[in-house]
């Protein structure tokens, strides 16, 4: 090919649609080799990825830590909510990972919490036995999903029953299905609360 014949096919005129049409195509090729680096790196080639793309690697953390910084925050904007559940008082435990409730004489239940990938990850929720079935567990949950639907920060659920007294497997998935809980491929072995999830008006635990 001749440098004529090159130059004369650099220089097409584009028409403004055929423009909008290339620009288009490369703006999905771009996507999709955001998220081929970003898949890529999640499963241990992190190196492959800097040597070839080096400033996507950049942005792409840039992002992941802007992000995580907002799900700290919002994490925290629920740990601010669910200590005023009605008819109890609550308080963290010293080691953050605990919500504690009790009214003016008992230690009536306590929560399991962490944050882990950009969600709420609730560990379980044990009330002492003399306050099972009247609704505890319920007004608990209830603040706990309406505070993360407010700060829009999905849950995830690993919780396996507390003793002989508590409920069964079934009945503790019953009890969360209820509240907009569901198995989802995201979290293997756990039930997933989308934020905003369809929520019933179940009253009683």
């Amino acid at each position: 090919m001749g440098e004529k014949e090159k130059d004369e096919r650099s220089n097409i005129d584009l028409t403004p649609d055929t423009r909008g049409n290339l620009q288009r195509e490369i703006d999905h090729l771009n996507h999709e080799l955001r998220a081929f680096v970003a898949v890529a790196m999640r499963h241990g080639l992190r190196d492959f990825c800097e040597t070839r793309h080096p400033k996507l690697v950049a942005e792409l953390d840039q992002t992941d830590a802007h992000s995580q910084r907002r799900a700290k925050q919002k994490y925290d904007r629920v740990l601010a909510k669910i200590i005023d559940v009605p008819g109890l008082c609550g308080s963290t435990g010293d080691t953050a990972e605990r919500t504690y409730y009790r009214n003016a004489q008992d230690n009536v239940a306590y929560i399991e919490h962490a944050l882990k990938n950009k969600r709420f990850i609730l560990g379980g929720i044990w009330v002492a036995p003399q306050y099972r079935g009247n609704g505890c567990a319920h007004n608990i949950l209830r603040v706990l999903v309406e505070a993360a639907d407010d700060a829009d920060l999905g849950i995830e659920l690993y919780h396996e029953p507390f003793g002989e007294e508590g409920l069964r497997t079934e009945e503790l998935e019953a009890f969360y299905n209820r509240h907009g809980f569901a198995w989802h491929d995201s979290a293997p072995g756990g039930l997933v609360r989308l934020p905003r999830s369809p929520l019933d008006l179940y009253t009683s635990s």
